[in-house]
């Protein structure tokens, strides 16, 4: 069993709610306005996909998911999962067949309350913790559960929440642009009337 893991939409809410939505991302950055920092609450969606690279249909019986920091589980978002630690659940797939070459996919949805100490770069790491197959084979390129990334049962996707830097260099282009244009119509108005005089 294969595991891949997408970011597959981004809400940002505060006085106002923007949502950005994607296809098989595995790297999103969000931008946010430093003055509304603390007031703003990101829901991440992600998609996780398990597929059958084997020749014998199996079942993903347990997908596990590591929780970022300070990202929180909302049992009400997502009700095909449980917590237990740090650690989400998800055994909605345990009684799916899925044969070779076919994939399944599930859903789960983060959140994530802002303020200025907690911007940067989240990993969020998803890994098939226990599979089955009628023939008891075990799969020959990965271990089950030991959180080793490179394996191919387990997936991940980084989320970046950075404060918007754009916003201030529009500003200083234009000031520095305003004052340049005003310098050189001083000059020009300048020459003009003591070439009259």
């Amino acid at each position: 069993m294969k595991l891949d893991k997408y970011i597959t939409k981004v809400t940002a809410k505060n006085n106002k709610t923007i949502t950005n939505n994607y296809t098989d991302a595995t790297l999103v950055k969000q931008e946010i306005d430093s003055k509304q920092i603390n007031s703003t609450t990101f829901v991440a969606e992600y998609t996780i996909k398990v597929t059958n690279n084997g020749n014998v249909p199996g079942y993903a019986k347990k997908i596990a998911d590591y929780l970022p920091k300070d990202f929180q589980f909302n049992s009400e978002l997502n009700k095909d999962w449980y917590q237990s630690g740090n650690t989400l659940y998800c055994t909605s797939l345990s009684n799916v067949a899925i044969k070779p070459g076919e994939s399944k996919e599930v859903k789960l949805i983060l959140v994530k309350k802002m303020n200025e100490n907690n911007t940067g770069l989240f990993n969020n790491s998803a890994e098939i913790v226990e599979s089955y197959n009628e023939y008891g084979l075990k799969d020959i390129n990965s271990v089950e559960g030991n959180k080793v990334k490179g394996e191919d049962d387990m997936g991940s996707a980084d989320l970046i929440i950075s404060i918007k830097t754009g916003q201030i260099v529009l500003t200083a282009v234009f000031t520095v642009i305003a004052v340049t244009a005003l310098a050189v119509i001083s000059i020009i108005t300048y020459r003009k009337l003591n070439g009259r005089i």
